[in-house]
């Protein structure tokens, strides 16, 4: 065999193991199919069949604070809800799982359009004065860890869509964007959410009634 025949040989064997390396690399340990049963919702729906604890009565402007836990279902259909509203379908359909304090992401992804990988990340939400702040971390596209600044850029062509801010690998949604929810706390449980709220609203007698929400005197 021709020298010019054996390094050919050798290249494209070293392509082979690179390729083959790469994508075992991008399947994941753990696939999740596309979940199709999530669900629009409203902060109405969520005040209806959130487990609420009593809600206090406070003045000055007048209006309810308390608390609600929110499901691991309920969230995926948040999610859906906010990308089904924006128009970003590659993250309508993800997977929720609440763990170790932290609310985990997956959703199925196609590297090169054929290559049928999986994205992963863990959110780890917070409240600062009012503020939604939410941690973005251990990222991994496949088997393959992404780095913080990768996950910046990447997070930086949704802000055309999303209201959201960006600080580090943290998203920042303001007190604004959850108007006339006001955002107290967050707080991960070992199965479920619990959000510290307050809500105004233009007739709270009848707000009240809707949603038989039990108010401490």
């Amino acid at each position: 065999m021709k020298k010019g025949s054996k390094i050919l040989i050798s290249i494209i064997i070293i392509l082979i193991i690179i390729t083959g390396g790469l994508y075992y690399s991008l399947i994941p340990n753990e696939r999740v199919t596309q979940n199709t049963n999530n669900k629009i919702v409203t902060e109405q729906d969520l005040l209806k069949n959130a487990s609420i604890d009593e809600f206090q009565l406070v003045k000055d402007p007048l209006r309810l604070k308390g608390e609600i836990s929110i499901s691991r279902d309920e969230f995926q259909n948040i999610i859906y809800t906010v990308m089904n509203k924006y128009n970003v379908e590659e993250f309508k359909n993800s997977n929720v799982d609440i763990k170790d304090s932290k609310v985990k992401i997956k959703y199925p992804y196609k590297v090169l359009g054929f290559i049928d990988s999986q994205l992963e990340v863990n959110l780890i939400p917070t409240v600062v004065e009012n503020k939604l702040n939410i941690l973005l971390t251990d990222a991994k596209l496949g088997k393959i860890n992404i780095s913080d600044k990768v996950l910046k850029e990447g997070l930086k062509k949704y802000q055309e869509k999303i209201p959201f801010r960006l600080e580090n690998n943290t998203i920042i949604i303001d007190k604004s964007d959850t108007y006339p929810t006001t955002l107290n706390k967050v707080e991960i449980t070992e199965k479920d959410i619990l959000i510290g709220l307050e809500i105004q609203a233009n007739n709270l007698i009848d707000f009240i009634s809707k949603y038989n929400i039990n108010v401490k005197q």
